[in-house]
């Protein structure tokens, strides 16, 4: 899946316009991006993935 195509998905299921959705997975990617360049070595980064990965999976439960 490409980013078009998670835009378009997303904004499908929120109801959300597409350039807001595709601000907010904007801001979300450079966030992420941040925590990962900012780890303190590859498991922190890791264990921030794991994290994120956990947190979703809670969402959907």
């Amino acid at each position: 899946m490409n980013k078009e195509e998670l835009v378009h998905l997303v904004s499908g299921q929120s109801g959300v316009e597409k350039d807001i959705c595709e601000r907010v997975l904007n801001a979300f990617e450079e966030v992420l991006s941040d925590e990962l360049a900012h780890s303190k070595g590859f498991g922190d980064a890791l264990d921030k993935v794991q994290q994120l990965v956990s947190f979703f999976n809670k969402r959907k439960g």
